[in-house]
């Protein structure tokens, strides 16, 4: 547990994970209030989730997905209390811990590492509309509304509603990260293993203009 602390729990992970939580709420509000009508089709919410789980680890990107749509309900009143309000955590909270989970294991295979954001986005988008249909056809089955046929349809909703938030997010997010590495910040998110990896691959790339083959092999392993 200590060990899992050391690397994930780091000040700059937490306050990290703190900010975009609050970067959430605030987009939210802003969506809401100056263009309601295209807020669900936005999804703001879901960003800087997203975010959290790739750059500060799966387990702090699932309590930013967990507490986030909670802090938007004690400030806001939405997303509305219970249908609207508990499927949503269960579905942020998905986003967060998937996107983390599924990047980490993305980025060690070097044929999916330069588009891993973009692959654990993706997936972590389809699982995180799942688990919201299921909790939201749950709650509809608590007052007699039948489980399947609220299933099916609120997963298809799910993205009929939010199409233009789905594209939007598989496009910022990958581009952020990979700005974000560019500039050398992700850097200081990285796992120590996973920084020297990096660090050692940027240099035999800069000396031979491709990576070196020993680097390589070592990666596979």
């Amino acid at each position: 547990m200590s060990r899992l602390k050391n690397k994930t729990f780091t000040t700059l992970n937490t306050v990290t994970t703190a900010m975009l939580a609050a970067f959430a709420v605030v987009l939210s509000g802003v969506f809401h209030n100056l263009v309601a009508d295209f807020a669900t089709l936005f999804s703001p919410m879901h960003l800087p989730v997203f975010l959290a789980g790739i750059l500060c680890g799966q387990w702090l990107g699932l309590i930013c997905g967990f507490v986030t749509p909670i802090l938007s309900f004690l400030s806001t009143g939405r997303p509305p209390f219970p249908n609207g309000i508990i499927p949503m955590v269960f579905e942020l909270a998905c986003y967060g811990f998937l996107s983390g989970l599924f990047r980490n294991l993305f980025v060690k295979n070097p044929k999916t590492k330069k588009l891993s954001s973009l692959f654990a986005v993706a997936l972590a988008m389809i699982a995180g509309r799942a688990v919201n249909a299921v909790a939201g056809a749950v709650l509809l089955a608590v007052n007699n509304a039948p489980f399947f046929p609220s299933l099916v349809t609120k997963f298809l909703g799910n993205f009929t509603s939010t199409w233009a938030g789905i594209v939007l997010q598989l496009v910022l997010v990958p581009s952020l990260v990979f700005a974000l590495q560019k500039s050398g910040v992700l850097a200081r998110y990285l796992p120590p293993q996973e920084k020297s990896a990096d660090i050692s691959q940027s240099e035999s790339e800069g000396q031979n203009g491709f990576p070196d083959a020993t680097h390589q092999q070592n990666t596979d392993g």
